[in-house]
């Protein structure tokens, strides 16, 4: 791939474009060949565009396909720009079954898949729902610690066509370091976490330049593989489904950045790969909503596009949903008409698809407000009527109630935000008079509720604005968790279905404290509130194969554990 400048890629990393007919026959001879020998099956790395490419195939394609030139600049709100997104997504994706197809027309029972993780790294690697339709299984390595995990492996049991999914990640502290390996309690937080939310975990390891590999820790691998093999066996004789009555949305289209807008190409930098921790608003608001949710322990699912029932939840979280097709936002429509509980927040149905930006939300009659065409800076405050406020930063459509109960207001500071001559406070922008913009919004929609809020404050990784979603999330999610003892929020609690045998659930419980080794849980006791006619006769614990006590009264179920070091996997009967 080229760059505007003319230059190409000359990093370690080599790449050709996927638009260029010679480099995808180069690569489907590849393939053809290696699926002649006995493998059992593909994982193509690197799917991904590493930059805006400006090369000559990339230019013909795109002028024969939109009958447009490449453009200058970054605009989200322009048809011209987002024509160019929209290609460079069209174009992975088709590359992507291309390769598919080349190893499946050697050997049609392999099983393919490409790399996935890009999906939450924003729109610059043009990565999306295309590339996992090329995909039997969604697969992926990450390196973003144990929140980035949690929400991953959820991402990719979303987009996926089969199960389990794979997550994958390095067994040294980063692929740039060769030696220095995780720790044990680490790596088998990695692998449990994956393997409680139905996954398959996948340890990345480099060969040394003479061909060896690591004896040392190899020897710990297979310790470590001899602990976790009751909960592999467990998962992969269930096959289970994540369950959850909330759902929260993610759509790599929303995945944009406003504050690049009008950005020329030419200025920006943009040669980055999937290993990269990089940020867009959309995964770090979805990180502190999921985040909060997992403390809370309620178990959720996230919705895509591919969801195409959403009979089974009673709430669905839209965080800063933007540049959908028209029928997702049908979707949150009936979803709230029929019942359901419906939160959205920032951008959400401001944008279409094309990027035109409309003068009212699309969903302005099921939020109850309208947009007023004006956005805050990075720096606004959501202010109640007792003149408390919670800080906001990002930039947020500003609202005007139309209908909708207004249950908070948006203050703004009195000078512009980063302003280095005009000011109030040398470091901070204070909050300034409170407007009439609505901030926090309850609106009645059919037989259902629609809560919106104007930014990402629900995501927002403070104590403040965690306490207050904490504290929202209690008086409207469904509860699952109704008691407990000695259970803290670093226990991530996940609830999923069997698909092999229809009368058993799985309830995973995951210890991953900050800092390893965990303190051991002791006398833990919780209660939960099962799905309907659920009734347990039987509860067996992954780890010893032996039962578990519990009680039952009514539909809420009681586990007593004496000790709970790391985690454990409960079968339930």
């Amino acid at each position: 791939p080229k760059d505007v400048h003319g230059s190409y890629f000359d990093g370690r990393y080599h790449y050709g474009c996927p638009n260029h007919p010679d480099i995808r026959e180069f690569y489907c001879n590849q393939l053809r060949e290696i699926a002649q020998y006995p493998v059992s099956g593909v994982f193509i790395d690197m799917t991904y565009w590493p930059r805006l490419c400006h090369c000559d195939a990339c230019r013909e394609k795109f002028r024969n396909t939109c009958g447009l030139e490449i453009p200058e600049k970054i605009d989200f709100s322009d048809p011209h720009f987002l024509a160019f997104q929209h290609f460079r997504e069209n174009s992975l994706g088709e590359f992507a079954r291309e390769l598919t197809g080349a190893v499946k027309a050697v050997n049609p029972v392999l099983s393919v898949t490409h790399q996935f993780s890009p999906v939450l790294h924003g729109w610059q690697l043009g990565q999306g729902i295309e590339v996992a339709k090329a995909c039997d299984y969604c697969s992926g390595d990450f390196y973003g610690g144990k929140r980035q995990q949690r929400l991953a492996v959820k991402i990719f049991d979303a987009y996926s066509t089969h199960r389990p999914v794979e997550f994958m990640t390095s067994r040294s502290v980063s692929l740039k370091d060769h030696t220095s390996t995780k720790s044990d309690d680490e790596l088998f937080l990695h692998a449990l976490t994956t393997l409680a939310n139905g996954g398959a975990y996948f340890f990345i390891d480099a060969i040394n330049p003479d061909g060896t590999l690591e004896e040392a820790f190899y020897r710990r691998l297979g310790k470590l593989n001899q602990r976790l093999k009751p909960f592999k066996e467990m998962v992969a004789k269930h096959r289970p489904e994540m369950q959850g009555e909330v759902g929260v949305y993610f759509a790599v289209e929303s995945c944009v950045n406003l504050p690049s807008n009008g950005i020329p190409f030419r200025q920006f930098a943009n040669s980055l790969n999937n290993m990269d921790i990089k940020t867009n608003t959309v995964v770090e608001e979805m990180l502190g909503i999921t985040g909060v949710l997992q403390n809370m322990h309620i178990p959720h699912t996230i919705i895509t596009q591919k969801t195409c029932d959403y009979s089974h939840l009673k709430v669905l979280i839209v965080p800063n949903a933007n540049h959908l097709p028209a029928g997702e936002y049908e979707k949150f429509r009936k979803f709230t008409a029929g019942g359901g509980i419906l939160i959205a927040t920032g951008h959400t149905s401001i944008f279409d698809r094309s990027g035109k930006i409309n003068s009212e939300y699309l969903l302005s009659d099921v939020f109850g407000v309208k947009y007023s065409g004006k956005n805050t800076e990075l720096w606004s405050y959501m202010e109640f009527p007792d003149g408390s406020k919670i800080s906001s930063h990002s930039i947020a459509p500003l609202a005007e109630a139309a209908g909708a109960e207004v249950l908070a207001k948006v203050n703004l500071p009195d000078f512009p935000v980063g302003d280095p001559v005009n000011y109030a406070s040398i470091h901070s922008n204070p909050p300034g008079e409170c407007t009439d913009f609505a901030a926090y919004t309850k609106n009645s929609y059919g037989q259902g509720t629609c809560y919106y809020f104007y930014s990402n404050i629900l995501g927002i990784r403070q104590h403040n604005q965690q306490s207050f979603a904490a504290n929202f999330f209690k008086t409207v999610l469904p509860e699952f968790v109704t008691g407990s003892r000695n259970l803290p929020g670093s226990t991530e609690i996940t609830l999923l279905k069997s698909t092999t045998s229809p009368d058993t659930w799985l309830l995973g419980l995951v210890n991953y404290q900050d800092e390893l080794p965990n303190i051991p849980l002791r006398e833990l006791e919780f209660t939960i509130k099962l799905p309907e006619n659920c009734r347990p006769v039987q509860i067996t614990r992954a780890s010893d194969g032996q039962s578990a006590d519990f009680q039952l009264n009514g539909n809420s179920l009681t586990v007593k554990i004496d000790c709970l070091e790391n985690g454990e996997i409960f079968e339930i009967k």
